[in-house]
């Protein structure tokens, strides 16, 4: 079975080492990150490039926020699943994202616990929108 492909995308430098180290660790050789990006803009090249499986994507970024990028990403990458990953805990910004499109909410304080079996389930229930090209 080929992995998972996901694209990290978060303006912090630290939690992309983090959270891509916590993949490897994790969910290696079933997931793999493909691509790391640091703004909006970056996401949406990096999408369009590498066509992931996968973005996880913070909400908070300097060019282009996580809500205005996610509609973006569907018209780049219509068959990506998108999970926000976000410090932000109010139930206003996950009513928020989804509205916007994301597929799915996981705090980064919840990370360890909640985006494995985030990604796994999307990706198996919805195995027509992440097939491979």
């Amino acid at each position: 079975m080929k992995p998972i492909t996901v694209l990290l995308v978060d303006d912090h430098q630290l939690f992309l080492r983090l959270a891509t180290r916590f993949l490897q660790e994790q969910a290696a050789p079933e997931i793999r990150v493909v691509g790391l990006a640091r703004t909006g803009h970056e996401a949406l090249s990096q999408a369009q490039a590498l066509q992931p499986q996968t973005i996880l994507l913070d909400l908070a970024m300097p060019d282009l926020s996580g809500l205005k990028v996610i509609p973006r990403l569907r018209a780049v990458v219509p068959r990506v699943t998108i999970i926000i990953v976000t410090g932000r805990q109010a139930e206003g910004y996950r009513q928020a994202a989804l509205a916007a499109g994301a597929d799915d909410f996981v705090t980064k304080a919840n990370l360890t616990t909640d985006l494995l079996p985030a990604i796994r389930r999307l990706v198996q229930t919805r195995p027509e929108k992440n097939a491979q090209k």
